[in-house]
């Protein structure tokens, strides 16, 4: 898959996330998310098409985020490709305000090291 294909920017996060199907549960760690989906590091054995349900634990927030229906677009070994069916309306937005706040801190941050390096 061509990174540089991609509709919609990704956010790179570290979020503990909890997937479950008809027939398996398990835990992963959310690597970067975006509005129609994400990517995941899990030990649990998922293939293309699959379908699964995610909590995603996101720090600073009381609940986590809910993804209802998810479908597995690509499988490495440890990494999963997810793609957003069903998601709930309020925790869509949350999505939404969460990616543009990590996109605006990582502007910050790279602006602060541009003035570092400046003025050196």
């Amino acid at each position: 898959m061509d990174m540089d294909l991609r509709s919609s920017t990704r956010a790179a996060v570290t979020y503990p996330v909890r997937l479950s199907s008809d027939s398996k549960t398990g835990q992963g760690t959310v690597i970067n998310l975006s509005v129609p989906g994400c990517a995941i590091e899990t030990d649990l054995p998922v293939q293309p098409g699959d379908y699964l349900e995610l909590l995603v634990m996101v720090p600073d927030q009381a609940r986590p985020l809910t993804v209802g229906l998810a479908k597995v677009r690509w499988a490495t070994q440890q990494k999963v490709g997810i793609e957003f069916i069903r998601v709930h309306r309020d925790d869509q937005s949350r999505i939404q305000r969460l990616i543009r706040r990590l996109l605006d801190e990582s502007t910050v941050e790279a602006g602060a090291d541009t003035r570092e390096l400046a003025a050196a």
